[in-house]
């Protein structure tokens, strides 16, 4: 046996055995007979080397029956379906992560993380900046925004120009109460314009956004971005939530407050939208009151009268 080939010891039927069960796995049955006749000619004539040295008999040279020019062919052979079946072994990082990311929900939240840790452990290459925003994600339901806000930071670092993960790093920043770091990001992504953005991108960018504006006390801006979202996806939140903050905008103390009458424009959006809610018919009445324009109001109030 040609040494340059393979060792002849104990681990030469080892390897060969690891050979046979890898082509075994990937379906090439006939290619993995000949390797588990080696490896079991090898450990014969071990077995029958050791016998022979403890009786004095002269030993039986390992090598199996497979001659010599046939194992090397095999061998090449082996080497070069490993190299084509390499990547086809299973799903990519990628795939394994898209997979993870269908399931997650709050109550899903612990295996997706368990699942990361599974991909991470089984691949040589660093977790992806996908992966680390799926990871974050789950962190966020389970409450874990700090930990959450570090995953995204390291996704974002990953893919600085991502617009998502600039999206869900502000809304982790925000979570975390820091108002200006996530205006800093989100302010960035609205100002280099939403034209071209999928809708339920620019529908998260606007609810996050809003939220940040009116915790820094910018309630003229987070409602006319409020008003924006409202035409966009009227359906985003609960008609309660809509109203609440019209009435926040109509609350406003100056008459010609720009909250005012973005107060107002919500509250006529709504009502157009559920046109026989009679709370906004109401709301809407009261608020043309308010503002003096007691024709409108007067109409709403027939309105409401009559299908009593």
């Amino acid at each position: 046996m040609n040494p340059s080939l393979i060792d002849q010891d104990g681990s030469a039927a080892d390897r060969f055995y690891e050979i046979a069960e890898s082509l075994n796995v990937r379906g090439a049955m006939e290619m993995a007979v000949p390797f588990y006749r080696q490896a079991f000619a090898l450990l014969v004539a071990e077995r029958d080397n050791l016998q022979a040295q403890l009786g004095g008999a002269a030993s039986t040279p390992v090598g199996g029956d497979l001659p010599l020019e046939a194992l090397h062919g095999l061998l090449k052979s082996a080497e070069a379906l490993g190299s084509q079946t390499k990547q086809d072994q299973g799903p990519s990082m990628d795939d394994q992560i898209q997979e993870l990311a269908a399931e997650l929900n709050q109550a899903s939240a612990l295996q997706v993380m368990a699942g990361l840790r599974a991909i991470a452990e089984g691949n040589e290459q660093p977790m992806p900046a996908a992966g680390l925003a799926l990871l974050a994600k789950a962190q966020m339901l389970l409450g874990k925004t700090e930990d959450g806000l570090k995953s995204f930071e390291a996704a974002l670092a990953a893919e600085p120009d991502s617009i998502a993960f600039q999206i869900n790093t502000g809304a982790a920043r925000l979570a975390e109460g820091d108002v200006d770091g996530a205006l800093m990001l989100l302010r960035g992504v609205y100002n280099a314009g939403v034209e071209t953005l999928e809708l339920k991108i620019l529908s998260a960018l606007l609810k996050n956004l809003s939220v940040a504006e009116a915790r820094a006390d910018h309630l003229d801006e987070a409602l006319r971005l409020r008003l924006q979202w409202f035409q966009l996806a009227p359906e985003s939140v609960p008609v309660e939530r809509w109203l609440k903050w019209a009435k926040e905008g109509l609350a406003s103390s100056a008459q010609d407050a720009p909250a005012r009458s973005l107060g107002l424009d919500l509250l006529k959006a709504l009502l157009e939208q559920h046109p026989q809610d009679r709370k906004l018919m109401q709301g809407l009445a009261d608020a043309l009151e308010d503002q003096g324009d007691y024709r409108e109001a007067s109409l709403l109030y027939r309105e409401l009268l009559r299908s009593e």
